[in-house]
C-alpha cells in the first residue's frame, strides 16, 4: 500500500500542460514589456540628441548673425553641420544646396528680408540632411541698423 502512495505522488509531482502554458505566456508578457522599454528608451534618446544639435545649430546660427555688422546687401546662405563626428561646420554650394559631404547630418538656411532700411528679419531653418526634413519651426530674430 505505501508503495502505490509513492508511485502515485511520484506520478504528480511533474508540472501539467496548463501550468507550462501559463508560465510561458507570464514570461512572454514580461519579454514583450523589457523589448518595448528598451525600444521607446532608444528611440527617446535620439529624438533627444537630435533636438540638442538643432538648438545648437540654431545658437551658433543666432551668434553669428549677431556678431556680424549689419549689412543691406547680406547673402542668403545654407550651412552643413555633423553630429556624428567632429567635423566643423561647412558652408553648402549656396543657399538651399546641398552639403558637400554624407558627414554631415543637419542644413541650416539662414535668409533675410528688410522690415525697413534699418531693420532685417533674419530667419534660421534647420532640416535633416540629407532627407531634408524640417526640424521644428523656423527662428527669426531682428538685426537692427544703430
Amino acid at each position: 500500500m505505501i508503495r502505490l502512495l509513492k508511485d502515485r505522488r511520484r506520478a504528480q509531482a511533474g508540472t501539467t500542460l496548463v501550468e507550462l502554458l501559463v508560465s510561458v505566456t507570464i514570461m512572454g508578457f514580461a519579454l514583450v514589456l523589457i523589448v518595448g522599454t528598451i525600444s521607446t528608451g532608444l528611440l527617446n534618446s535620439a529624438v533627444a540628441k537630435r533636438n540638442t544639435a538643432t538648438e545648437a545649430v540654431v545658437q551658433y546660427e543666432l551668434d553669428s548673425i549677431s556678431g556680424s555688422q549689419f549689412n543691406g546687401a547680406a547673402q542668403k546662405y545654407s550651412e552643413c553641420f555633423a553630429t556624428e563626428n567632429n567635423s566643423p561646420p561647412m558652408m553648402a554650394s549656396g543657399y538651399l544646396q546641398p552639403c558637400q559631404d554624407n558627414a554631415f547630418s543637419m542644413r541650416a538656411d539662414v535668409s533675410w528680408t528688410a522690415s525697413s532700411p534699418t531693420v532685417q528679419v533674419w530667419t534660421i531653418a534647420v532640416v535633416t540632411w540629407p532627407g531634408q526634413t524640417p526640424i521644428g519651426a523656423p527662428t527669426q530674430v531682428y538685426k537692427v541698423d544703430r
